[in-house]
């Protein structure tokens, strides 16, 4: 095609380009799309194929036009794009500078961002930390009082609530005596000390709970106060106190299954021991730590590559990413005043470093994701759901782009372990896998 551009750079990231393509390639599409309408269009009182081009021209001289001004623009632009080798990392934002005739050639403007141009850090000098576990017996007896706990037989009792205890209570809480968003609950259940993960507001609530229960019979109303931390997530309720009113509607004691024949054969094989039964419990425990250091060391490669690699991200692609991790959050809050805004920003401007980390890696090192890559992933995952994964892979291409964005990710993550320098650092079994 007969064009000629001019490439201007902007601010950042930003770039135009100028593109002018001669009026004769503008004419011969333009000519080409009208013979289409002369062989196809219908008017009444004209045979098919025979109406008049002066006819044609009156009635779809926009329509032709458009038509091949659109698809001049789109050959020119990507023909100046790759002489210029130029990779838009954003959706060129076009206008026409001149529309072409037959006396004028078309001129029109291109504005997008580019990919930022970096050379990734020398990986061999990355030094991260890496647990390293032992699993003694202890941890497998840990494990084993854990499988016990999860396994209680449950029977109400009579007595007043103690520690270890299963509680069903009411509850409800008020604000200055007004009620707020899930500010009730019917059957509230919880076991009396029982460990919880969570944020140190749900953590010290529970607590109260618990400290509230322990010592009551059922049906008996208690009351108790509880200040929301300022910076707690839900806005509502953040720095605010509540008022809480509960009451215990059943208690149930809880019955360790013994460790004998039956439980093992409940959690090992047929005629089990507790020798298989210990060495199924210990296969268990190093699957999930492999998991578990894998996980670690990922993150940690991540937040090294984040460290030590600095370079402008495009602006359309952090916007991309602010909403849509914008629109996951407002899922669980319409509350975002600025403080979460700037935590969304800088998430997203970490995913979208760090995808732009992995495209740069992917190329330099030549890395490609087959198709016998992706089954060979499916192979090594849980065989209960192997064939189920196969047939999604095979209906679904957004799901088969998942899978090979996993792959990918995968040989990243190996390439750069094998290279980097690893902190080995002794830890127990407890301490890694939560």
């Amino acid at each position: 095609m007969n064009i000629t551009s001019k490439v201007n750079k902007l601010d950042g990231l930003k770039r135009s380009v100028v593109i002018t393509v001669n009026k004769d390639e503008y004419l011969a599409a333009f000519s080409k799309d009208l013979n289409k309408y002369k062989s196809t269009v219908k008017i009444d009182g004209f045979r098919s194929g025979k109406v008049p081009e002066k006819i044609i021209l009156k009635n779809y001289r926009d329509r032709i036009h458009g038509d091949a001004l659109n698809k001049i623009i789109e050959a020119s632009l990507k023909q100046s794009l790759e002489s210029n080798k130029l990779e838009t990392a954003s959706p060129p934002q076009l206008s026409i500078d001149k529309e072409p005739s037959a006396e004028n050639d078309l001129v029109f403007t291109a504005e997008f961002e580019i990919y930022p141009l970096f050379v990734i850090k020398n990986i061999e000098e990355i030094i991260i930390d890496v647990p390293e576990v032992i699993i003694d017996k202890d941890d497998i007896d840990a494990v084993i009082s854990n499988i016990q706990k999860q396994n209680i037989k449950w029977e109400e009792k009579k007595d007043k609530a103690a520690s270890g205890d299963k509680i069903i209570m009411e509850y409800e809480g008020l604000i200055s005596g007004k009620e707020f968003d899930n500010n009730k609950h019917e059957n509230f259940t919880f076991i009396i000390d029982d460990k919880i993960n969570g944020d140190p507001a749900t953590v010290g609530l529970y607590k109260e709970f618990y400290k509230n229960s322990i010592g009551e019979d059922i049906n008996v109303e208690k009351s108790f106060s509880y200040k929301m931390p300022d910076d707690f997530l839900d806005k509502n309720i953040a720095g605010k106190t509540i008022d809480y009113k509960m009451k215990i509607k059943h208690i149930y004691k809880g019955d360790l299954p013994e460790l004998n024949d039956e439980f093992y054969k409940k959690f090992g094989t047929e005629n089990s021991s507790v020798d298989i039964f210990r060495e199924n419990v210990k296969k268990h425990m190093n699957l999930e730590l492999e998991q578990k250091i894998k996980s670690i060391t990922s993150a940690a490669i991540n937040e090294k590559l984040l460290d030590v690699n600095d370079f402008e991200i495009p602006t359309y692609m952090l916007q991309s990413e602010v909403k849509h991790i914008t629109t996951q959050y407002q899922g669980m809050t319409q509350n975002l005043d600025d403080k979460i805004k700037l935590e969304l920003d800088q998430i997203a401007r970490k995913r979208v470093k760090l995808n732009l980390i992995y495209m740069k890696i992917t190329e330099d090192n030549k890395i490609t994701v087959s198709q016998d890559d992706v089954y060979d992933y499916i192979s090594k995952s849980d065989p209960a759901t192997q064939e189920q994964l196969a047939t999604k892979v095979k209906e679904d291409k957004n799901y088969l782009n998942h899978i090979k964005n996993k792959v990918l990710e995968d040989a990243i993550m190996n390439l750069i372990e094998s290279k980097c320098k690893k902190n080995k650092l002794q830890k127990k079994f407890s301490e890694v896998v939560n």
